[in-house]
């Protein structure tokens, strides 16, 4: 009943709207950002965006407005839709980058968020909310760690030689900041269970690399390549561990290939706080 209301309500007001010409086209931007009901700011930013005369800072303005109303009405796929699209219009627009990130926080992909706040300070720096929403960030993704690794761990006592088991805990650990002896000894007790798993050796020699241990870690990413040579995964972390020995062109066209393999590689470990070379 709530959403066929919601329907009619959105009916009706479509049916208010005047189409927007050059003489309103101010006005309808006026009423996208100011404080009216949302439904009736989201058909004034939808007409400010697919007016003709728009110019491309106004209409990347308006899909950032758009894309927080209908975040805030929990739309969050529209949303990432609408901040993507207002990036490719205006990649320096700081506030884009901090309304993606609040949507990636509600969705609990912090990483993702964290990444996104930091862009938008770097753009904008000393933006507060940015400030404060990463910090309040951290903090949910370190509770959400704690809280998965309390569940591996019982998981594990009631199955302790599960292979799969051992290497998430291990990858979840190496990932997060974790203990990396503990972390070790679960990819070590997991390749036991499960011997030359390429995914386990992927994560041990995660773990190796962060530990500084760089001709370990080579041999573990070397193997797991070996078994699975199209997994951008495996060559990102040969062309880490290859840095790491000092082999400066292998390990940059290891990092060059495992791009191609899987876009945006780089980015996703820099969320583990393993920056690219």
């Amino acid at each position: 009943m709530r959403t066929a209301l919601a329907l009619a309500f959105a009916v009706a007001l479509a049916g208010c709207v005047k189409p927007v010409t050059a003489d309103t086209v101010e006005l309808a931007w006026e009423q996208c950002e100011g404080a009216g009901l949302p439904d009736f700011r989201l058909l004034q930013c939808s007409a400010v965006i697919a007016f003709p005369g728009t110019t491309p800072e106004r209409r990347a303005a308006a899909l950032i407005v758009r894309g927080a109303i209908r975040s805030n009405a929990g739309d969050y796929g529209r949303a990432l839709a609408d901040f993507g699209r207002a990036m490719r219009l205006d990649s320096a627009n700081p506030q884009a980058f901090f309304e993606r990130a609040i949507v990636h926080q509600a969705r609990g992909a912090y990483d993702d968020a964290l990444r996104d706040f930091d862009a938008a300070l770097a753009l904008q720096p000393g933006l507060q909310p940015a400030i404060e929403r990463r910090a309040q960030t951290v903090e949910q993704k370190a509770e959400a760690y704690e809280a998965e690794l309390v569940q591996l761990n019982a998981l594990i006592e009631e199955s302790p030689t599960d292979a799969d088991l051992l290497n998430n805990r291990c990858w979840l650990r190496a990932t997060n900041g974790g203990d990396l002896d503990l972390a070790l000894a679960d990819c070590n007790a997991s390749l036991i269970a499960s011997p030359n798993d390429p995914n386990v050796l992927d994560s041990r020699g995660l773990v190796h690399y962060l530990r500084g241990d760089y001709a370990a870690a080579l041999a573990d990413y070397e193997a797991a390549f070996a078994l699975e040579p199209d997994n951008g995964h495996f060559l990102h972390g040969r062309g880490l561990a290859r840095h790491g020995l000092g082999m400066a062109a292998e390990s940059a066209a290891d990092l060059a290939a495992a791009d191609e393999l899987r876009p945006g590689i780089a980015r996703l470990y820099a969320t583990y706080g393993v920056p690219t070379p």
